[in-house]
C-alpha cells in the first residue's frame, strides 16, 4: 500500500504555484498602504522631494511578500495613482508624477520588490536563526533603500531637473540616512511577520510540513 505523500505548506514561489486569491488580497493591502503612508504629510522637503513614509512600505513588502507579489503591489499603486486617485504624496495624481522630479523614485519602487523579493526568498529559504532573520532582512531593506536612491539619482540627471551628479548625490543624501533606519525598521516588522505567520515564509522547493 502506498502512503499518502504528506502535505506541503503554502510558499512564497510565486513564479511556481501561480497567483492565488490569498495572493491577490495581499498585493491590494500593501498597494492601499503604500496609499495611505503617501498621504502622511511629509515631515520636511528638499526642493521638489519629500521626506514620504511611505518609504517603510516599499521596504517591508518585499520582505513579506517576495518578488513577484511585492512588484505587482507598487505596480497596482502607481497604476491607480497614474489612472487619477490622489494616492502619490501630497494627494497627487496623474501621469504627470512619473516624468516629475520624483519620478525616478517612483520607478525604483517596482525595482527594489522585485530584485529584493528575490533576495529575501532566497536568502530565508535556507532559514536563519532568530537572532540572524532581522539582521538579514534589516540588510536586505538597506538593499532595496540603494536601489531606489539609484533610480532617483538618475532621473535627478536625465529627468526634468538634469543635475549634475554631484548635485543628485546631495539631493538625494539629505534623506538617505533616514531611509537606513526604515530599512532597520522594515527588517524588524518583517520579522515579527514571519513569527507571527510562520506558514509566510518562503520555503525550499520539495520542502515538507
Amino acid at each position: 500500500m502506498t502512503a499518502t505523500p504528506a502535505r506541503t505548506e503554502p510558499v512564497v514561489d510565486e513564479v511556481s504555484r501561480g497567483f492565488q486569491a490569498s495572493d491577490l488580497a495581499l498585493i491590494a493591502v500593501f498597494a492601499a498602504l503604500m496609499a495611505v503612508f503617501a498621504l502622511i504629510p511629509p515631515i520636511f522637503t528638499v526642493g521638489a522631494v519629500p521626506f514620504s513614509l511611505a518609504m517603510i512600505i516599499v521596504l517591508l513588502a518585499p520582505l513579506v511578500l517576495g518578488s513577484i507579489r511585492s512588484g505587482a503591489a507598487m505596480a497596482l499603486y502607481l497604476l491607480v495613482g497614474v489612472a487619477g486617485l490622489p494616492v502619490f504624496s501630497g494627494g497627487a495624481s496623474g501621469p504627470a508624477k512619473l516624468i516629475g522630479p520624483t519620478g525616478g523614485y517612483l520607478m525604483g519602487y517596482i525595482a527594489c520588490g522585485l530584485i529584493c523579493g528575490a533576495v529575501m526568498t532566497a536568502v530565508v529559504a535556507r532559514r536563519p536563526s532568530r537572532r540572524v532573520l532581522p539582521v538579514v532582512l534589516s540588510l536586505i531593506g538597506v538593499l532595496g533603500a540603494v536601489i531606489v536612491h539609484v533610480f532617483g539619482v538618475a532621473w535627478f540627471m536625465v529627468g526634468p531637473l538634469h543635475l549634475t551628479l554631484g548635485k543628485a548625490l546631495v539631493t538625494t543624501g539629505v534623506f538617505f540616512p533616514w531611509d537606513l533606519v526604515k530599512a532597520v525598521l522594515a527588517g524588524l516588522l518583517a520579522t515579527a511577520v514571519f513569527m507571527a505567520y510562520p506558514r509566510l515564509m518562503p520555503r525550499p522547493h520539495g520542502a515538507r510540513k
